[in-house]
């Protein structure tokens, strides 16, 4: 199946520098792209099932470390995580 994606100019520029340093085509760098992220939330999914969610304290800790934004942090919340699977 055939699908259109549009990028804009700087996601364009840095999709193409990406897939020319792995010398791949840019489609083949968005498919391998997608079958990863897939596969991540696959395992986070198996994770929450395992272990249950983080509470959303755990979560800004961690992403606060990490340096990632308190509202991007609440977009790794179970709901969330649930939701991209």
């Amino acid at each position: 199946m055939a699908m259109t994606i549009r990028f804009d100019d700087e996601e364009n520029e840095l999709l193409r520098a990406q897939a020319e340093a792995e010398g791949v085509s840019m489609a083949e760098l968005v498919k391998r792209s997608v079958r990863e992220h897939i596969t991540r939330m696959s395992v986070l999914n198996r994770l929450m099932d395992a272990w249950g969610p983080l509470p959303q304290d755990q979560l800004d800790r961690a992403a606060a470390s990490l340096g990632i934004d308190r509202r991007s942090a609440a977009a790794l919340g179970p709901d969330a995580q649930r939701a991209a699977s």
